[in-house]
């Protein structure tokens, strides 16, 4: 009998002393706390101008007719999503005027900024603000091409935003560094069209 009474004496105290905020013990269920919001690791909450659920975003209507003809981008047109980015996400393809880079927006829904990390390496990650939203910058290297440069912007818990520029296949005269200026400008314009949905 005496060994049945430490176990539910136990239960009954430690019942008592749970709570939804750590450090601050109450007597309700914490099983019914919600999580908090506004973060994308999980730990602490992400600044962000707002949150942008990115299932509901078509990336080319990102891409305004003013934006086209500032950033001298001569085609915007929808491609086909890679299935690594999440059931729903979307692209959208375009190439420049000048013929030396291309370059896509994708929407990332499988995964935000921790699978980010860890699938890329926090090593080859450069912090960045683009239009108030974090983001992450990385080089990438493309056989036949200078290579390019990718960011990705944290505009939701567990979805990015990646505009992804790139030197044109065989294209001598393109550096990484143009792609990355090109993907920076072209990031700043789609996330401020972005922030005003």
């Amino acid at each position: 009998m005496r060994r049945l009474a430490v176990p539910f004496l136990l239960a009954a105290v430690l019942t008592g002393c749970s709570s939804t905020e750590p450090g601050k013990p109450s007597a309700t269920d914490s099983g019914t706390a919600t999580p908090p919001t506004g973060t994308s690791a999980g730990t602490a909450p992400v600044d962000r101008p707002k949150a942008v659920d990115l299932k509901t975003i078509d990336p080319c209507a990102l891409i305004t007719p003013e934006t086209k003809t500032a950033l001298g981008l001569n085609v915007v047109d929808a491609g086909t999503p890679l299935p690594d980015y999440g059931e729903g996400s979307k692209r959208c393809n375009q190439s420049y005027v000048d013929r030396k880079y291309l370059g896509a927006v994708h929407t990332l829904l499988n995964g935000g900024v921790d699978r980010l990390k860890r699938t890329t390496g926090e090593s080859k990650l450069t912090e960045l603000k683009v239009a108030g939203y974090p983001a992450y910058l990385t080089q990438t290297d493309s056989p036949g091409s200078v290579g390019g440069c990718e960011i990705y912007v944290d505009t939701n818990d567990g979805q990015l935003l990646l505009v992804d520029t790139f030197g044109a296949l065989g294209e001598q005269t393109a550096t990484r560094d143009g792609a990355c200026e090109r993907g920076k400008a072209l990031a700043g314009a789609v996330v401020t069209a972005l922030a005003a949905k």
